[in-house]
């Protein structure tokens, strides 16, 4: 729903970022043959699961266990029992930053940002986890749990996979 969202111009005004199908050079500092999960942070009882492809395009998801079944988060039409809120965004390369935008279809739509720095070993945290709530119609996004530093972040653990699945 995300990429209809950004091809059809059909998106908040706070998501600027442009999807231009082409290589971003992520694959020469980080692994992107498989995902990411992020272990459970100060205020989450959640794990967010990840993917970064070639091109720019991002998902993501939350679970509430780390399991194999993971791996199939991203793959048929994103129905898995195993994950929860699949989003879709884009990602840009900034130095040892990657920063992502995605769409969540609440409201009038909301765009949720998330930072993760690249670290020496190829490794990534999540370090910024934020909405703009003055760009949605929904009042009750002033209370989503934003962190512009991750005052928790560890590096997220790498799940290898021969195969990634798309939309």
């Amino acid at each position: 729903m995300c990429l209809f969202l950004v091809s059809c111009g059909m998106h908040p005004k706070n998501f600027t970022y442009t999807y231009n199908k082409e290589d971003t050079g992520l694959s020469r500092l980080i692994d992107i043959d498989g995902y990411y999960v992020s272990e459970r942070g100060c205020d989450s009882t959640f794990y967010s699961i990840y993917r970064f492809y070639p091109d720019g395009l991002f998902a993501i998801a939350t679970a509430s266990e780390i399991s194999p079944e993971l791996a199939g988060c991203f793959e048929n039409g994103n129905h898995n029992t195993f994950c929860t809120y699949i989003l879709q965004g884009i990602y840009v390369l900034e130095g040892d930053r990657i920063r992502t935008q995605v769409v969540w279809p609440v409201g009038n739509g909301c765009t949720v940002f998330r930072d993760y720095r690249i670290l020496p070993d190829g490794r990534i945290v999540n370090i910024s986890d934020y909405v703009q709530a003055e760009y949605s119609n929904l009042a009750y996004l002033k209370n989503y749990p934003s962190f512009d530093e991750n005052p928790c972040g560890k590096a997220a653990l790498f799940y290898k996979e021969e195969k990634k699945g798309r939309k």
